[in-house]
């Protein structure tokens, strides 16, 4: 590690980056004093694990100095999202983290603007749009879209349904949509703000302005829309006392977090709570996290309501850690408090219960991969444990559109973040040899090679993984799958192994298999509908 003079960095608010021998950045934090902030992991007493290592990756480290904690804390988010720090907690926009998206009316357009739906969307936008998240769990978040399509009547139907409808469709005639497509509804941007604050938690509101709806209707004599109103506020009723009610004496707005940690693995939930009732409970799970857990879960917190627009806020969070940095200026993010006694003390007890009990289900399942890789280890006879799995299968119709495959799996577990997919550039026709010796070949030109290289097929695909690896000077170990029955081939070995029903490797083998089969499937899909729609007619 070069010498890191302290007295060079600055004693102002900012972001450092830590970077390794390469340049590449594998931290990056904020600090409201940027020299005490850095100095605070070379003083000698800090005995945190994580600072022995730090003289053996860190190179140097650069700082960027802003003018306020504030823009501190944007400025992390911004750089964490461009670098992707290996010691970074990520609170990644990618199918994991899902939102709700809920557009504001426009007075004029096409009807889709003037009467917005609820929509599921992946990645907020800067717009003047409200919205609700993020969402681990994609299956809870489209329950509970079902559940607000069955108390609300906001359209559920397409933009360009809705643009070219001339009459009221089913939802209409059930009582679930007002049909803006075709009749004048004024209410419909109060309906939008009922959605809003039901997404929030604020249900007695909701209800509150169902009734003086009601009571209005009861007064102009519209009885059945009254008791429409009526069955409305029932529901919403009705669906509350389903969800889990854990009563604050006192009326609250509050986000309560909860850490455990163990192995490498670290699990943060969240327990939203609003008007007093816990809504439930977020899951959000890491692993590889090196840093000490007050410091990632500071982060995590910070990045989690960068992501939320500021309305949806709560009042108060309330962490088992105090804030590693304190609150900035501006309210930048809510404010943290560490709860030693009362209600909200439980409550973090709960979320950090709700932690550990989550942590130990991934424990119990990464035991069971490590006993799945065990058993492959041990079928196909390998020095060590093949930790890092890569796959390859061609897809190809009539000779078309040939697409290959590439799926990693490591420690027994899908790594998206390593697929590709390779369009075969040197073959035509059906051959499907050569189209893997060429897939092969521009793979292993690039390093980080696989403890293991599988390929989908015979002993004639093994044999062109042989030749290519002799032919590049490697020394892998290569083995290829085959179906009907489920066969192993190995390099040097005249039979196969027969992978026998109900073991361990054969379900590894198998899962990884299918998984490269679908990618390639998929891409070759993909391909062929682009040249078909591309064709001339």
């Amino acid at each position: 590690m070069s010498e890191i003079q302290f007295d060079s960095f600055p004693e102002s608010p900012g972001c450092y980056l830590m970077k390794n021998k390469a340049g590449k950045i594998f931290y990056v934090g904020k600090a409201i004093n940027l020299r005490n902030r850095i100095r605070s992991y070379f003083t000698g007493q800090d005995t945190r694990a994580f600072v022995g290592w730090l003289d053996k990756i860190l190179d140097k480290i650069d700082v960027v100095v802003v003018e306020s904690n504030k823009e501190a804390l944007l400025l992390e988010q911004t750089l964490i999202q461009l670098h992707k720090p290996k010691y970074n907690i990520l609170l990644k926009d990618d199918k994991r983290f899902i939102s709700l998206r809920l557009a504001k009316p426009k007075e004029s357009g096409a009807l889709h603007d003037q009467f917005p739906k609820l929509e599921i969307i992946r990645k907020p936008k800067k717009d003047n749009a409200r919205y609700f998240g993020p969402y681990p769990s994609a299956t809870k978040l489209r329950e509970t879209v079902t559940q607000i399509n069955k108390h609300f009547k906001l359209r559920t139907c397409s933009d360009r349904v809705i643009d070219h409808r001339d009459r009221p469709c089913i939802q209409h005639q059930i009582g679930r949509c007002l049909a803006p497509c075709v009749y004048p509804v004024p209410v419909y941007e109060q309906e939008m703000d009922n959605v809003a604050m039901f997404l929030k938690g604020q249900t007695s509101e909701v209800e509150k302005q169902l009734e003086q709806l009601m009571w209005n209707a009861v007064q102009s004599e519209q009885f059945e829309r009254a008791a429409q109103i009526r069955d409305q506020i029932q529901a919403i009723e009705d669906s509350v006392e389903k969800q889990t009610a854990y009563r604050l004496s006192k009326r609250h707005d509050e986000d309560v977090f909860g850490v455990a940690r163990e192995a490498g693995y670290l699990e943060i939930v969240r327990l939203p709570i609003r008007a007093g009732r816990m809504q439930g409970a977020e899951h959000y799970g890491f692993q590889n996290q090196e840093f000490p857990t007050d410091e990632l879960l500071s982060g995590f917190i910070s990045q989690f309501y960068a992501n939320l627009p500021e309305q949806d806020w709560p009042k108060q969070v309330a962490s088992p850690y105090p804030p590693f940095e304190k609150g900035g200026q501006g309210g930048f993010p809510p404010p943290v408090s560490t709860p030693k006694r009362g209600e909200l003390l439980k409550l973090v007890n709960i979320a950090t219960q709700n932690a550990e009990l989550a942590l130990e289900g991934r424990l119990k399942q990464a035991e069971s991969h490590l006993e799945n890789l065990k058993a492959l280890q041990a079928c196909v006879g390998m020095r060590r444990l093949p930790k890092t799995i890569e796959c390859f299968d061609v897809s190809l119709f009539q000779g078309t559109d040939a697409v290959a495959s590439q799926v990693c799996f490591v420690n027994g577990v899908p790594d998206k973040s390593r697929y590709r997919k390779y369009n075969i550039k040197t073959v035509e026709g059906t051959d499907d040899y050569a189209m893997m010796r060429e897939v092969l070949t521009r793979r292993l030109k690039k390093a980080d090679f696989p403890d293991l290289l599988l390929v989908d097929g015979g002993k004639g695909q093994l044999s062109v993984a042989m030749a290519v690896c002799r032919d590049l000077g490697l020394d892998l170990t290569l083995a290829a799958i085959a179906k009907a029955p489920e066969r192993l081939f190995l390099p040097n070995r005249k039979n196969p192994i027969v992978l026998k029903e109900h073991t361990k490797e054969r379900y590894l083998l198998e899962r990884i298999r299918d998984e490269a089969h679908r990618f390639a499937i998929t891409a070759h899909r993909a391909k062929r509908k682009k040249r078909i729609l591309s064709s001339r007619p």
